[in-house]
């Protein structure tokens, strides 16, 4: 009956064991810039998304904002924190920190570059409608990344 126990043990660290959150590498940096340009791009070419960005006002992009850092945060916790074996040696806040910066970030500065690639910030009236423009498709930037993140 122990030896039984014992195995039991063992298949369990196993199986926790199995798929542990790896250490943020350059890889996940590749993959979620990766994840972010191809579904930005899609997004860029709907001009519903693009038009309607430009109407919104201060009170949505802050909604927007909110919801995206709301999202993100789920992601990183349900998809990449639930997994972590000794939760008390490492703590949320910097499970998160360096994840949500880095792939917000990411999808800013994916969504700046395309938006510049294709000639929205030239094209738009103002710098508050590019701004508009570039918070409204990081969002969907953003949810790329996690889901990547799920894939790996």
């Amino acid at each position: 009956m122990r030896k039984l126990h014992e195995e039991i043990k063992e298949i369990k660290e196993l199986l926790t064991d199995a798929y542990p959150p790896e250490h943020f590498s350059a890889k996940d940096v590749m993959t979620a810039l990766l994840a972010a340009i191809i579904v930005g791009s899609s997004f860029f070419f709907n001009t519903l998304l693009v038009s309607t960005s430009i109407q919104l006002t201060f009170n949505h992009v802050v909604v927007l904002v909110l919801v995206t850092a709301l999202v993100l945060t789920a992601e990183i916790y349900f998809v990449g924190y639930e997994r972590v074996p000794n939760k008390s040696r490492r703590r949320f806040g910097q499970f998160w920190a360096k994840r949500f910066f880095t792939f917000y970030g990411i999808s800013l500065a994916v969504a700046f570059s395309l938006a510049y690639l294709y000639g929205f910030t030239a094209s738009l009236a103002s710098s508050e409608e590019v701004l508009r423009v570039i918070i409204a498709v990081s969002f969907p930037c953003t949810v790329a990344i996690g889901l990547a993140d799920l894939v790996k």
